[in-house]
């Protein structure tokens, strides 16, 4: 059984403001998944592929589209073909996972 370790004050800042900027980055990545098909619907109505607007105060802010076009290596279909070349160069990585625990609303 591990024992727990007291943090000291400087690594508990650190820690809770890893955590709380964790869980807003989960939660604006939630958010922006969510508004994504209004941005692509108004881009295809408007058929722009830039559009400008201002916030309240008039400063501007803008969203370019950018068709891009780029190459990928298809794995399902290599390890159908070559299973064994595919088991041959398989190889097990070890990584830590730090996942935030809390309160998405206290991390504002």
């Amino acid at each position: 059984m591990q024992t727990v370790k007291k943090l000291k004050q400087d690594e508990k800042k650190i820690v809770l403001s890893y955590v709380q900027l964790k869980l807003k980055a989960n939660r604006l990545s939630k958010e922006l998944d969510t508004m994504k098909q209004n941005i692509v619907d108004c881009f295809e109505r408007t058929n722009q592929n830039l559009i400008i607007v201002q916030d309240e105060h008039g400063n501007s802010f803008g969203l370019q589209k950018i068709n891009r076009v780029r190459k990928s290596f298809d794995k399902d279909k290599f390890k159908l073909a070559h299973l064994d070349l595919w088991n041959a160069h398989q190889k097990q990585i070890e990584y830590a996972e730090y996942k935030a625990i809390g309160e998405v609303s206290n991390a504002q």
